[in-house]
């Protein structure tokens, strides 16, 4: 999955928006990444890459690894913040569980991010073959169930938006590419009320997805994915109607979760200083150093 570069912007906000590009440059297939290769992902000076990954290390954003980078501990934490903040440990997980156990297929949350869906929890069935993704990991929304299930709980303007002006990337012999036939499906999902994956984001696996809209999190779908053998019309329906099970248990815990307040680390204030311990230098070396 190539990055884009990032986008045109004014004086004062380009260096943030590029450091947030080098942070969205790492990814599953790309842990660990050189000042070279995020010269050629970004098309950035390798100056300008050098001193804002600089800048991220000293904040914990970025850990050097070599010559190269990985990621640091800080967006681990920020990402941890994130699941308990909507509650997925203990509000989407025991569901999720629960549907992979009784369906024998890889159970999914997610999100929309633009054209990719974002998988926030990932369950494994107790079989040896089935569907291998992970929690954090991003996808093209136009060939997967969860991403047609998100795409056509939108209104269509903002279904373009979405996919952005880029040509749909083809995954399979199966992957819709051309927009008008895209648009159908999406109109096909909603009527119908769930989406499907008909091995066109991997040869031999399917899927079956629904959007749900619940307190806190806001849209998002949840879908099993597992060999093609196993969806067939009476299997899709079969998961179909463990999939609407699951969203009410889902809808239930979350409203449950909502009447509280977002939980708070144990001892931390409730507000702080967004720039307490950043070096106004280090930004400003950055941006005149561009």
């Amino acid at each position: 999955m190539t990055v884009p570069p990032p986008d045109s912007v004014g004086y004062q906000t380009r260096s943030l928006v590029r450091a947030l590009a080098i942070l969205d440059a790492f990814g599953r297939d790309r842990p660990t990444l050189s000042v070279k290769d995020l010269h050629e992902l970004l098309a950035l000076p390798k100056p300008t890459i050098s001193r804002l990954a600089s800048v991220l290390e000293r904040h914990g954003l970025l850990r050097g690894e070599g010559h190269a980078y990985q990621l640091g501990p800080k967006t681990f934490e920020l990402g941890s913040l994130f699941a308990q903040q909507y509650g997925l440990p203990f509000a989407a997980r025991p569901t999720l569980e629960a549907l992979a156990e009784k369906s024998s297929q890889t159970s999914s949350l997610a999100v929309l991010s633009g054209n990719l869906v974002l998988y926030l929890i990932v369950i494994p069935p107790p079989r040896p073959i089935h569907h291998v993704t992970s929690a954090g990991s991003r996808e093209y929304a136009h060939p997967t169930g969860l991403g047609k299930a998100l795409l056509a709980a939108l209104p269509t303007t903002e279904v373009d938006r979405a996919l952005g002006d880029a040509p749909l990337v083809r995954m399979t012999p199966h992957t819709i590419c051309d927009r008008e036939a895209l648009l159908a499906e999406l109109e096909l999902t909603r009527r119908r009320g769930y989406a499907l994956d008909q091995e066109e984001f991997a040869i031999g696996l399917r899927c079956v997805a629904i959007d749900v809209n619940l307190p806190r999190l806001g849209r998002a779908a949840i879908s099993v994915s597992g060999p093609a053998a196993d969806y067939s019309s009476a299997g899709i329906k079969r998961f179909l109607k463990m999939l609407l099970e699951a969203s009410a248990d889902l809808d239930r815990a979350f409203s449950t979760m909502a009447q509280y307040p977002a939980p708070a680390t144990p001892g931390m204030p409730r507000t702080y200083d967004p720039f307490a311990g950043v070096d106004v230098s280090d930004v400003a070396a950055a941006i005149e150093g561009q």
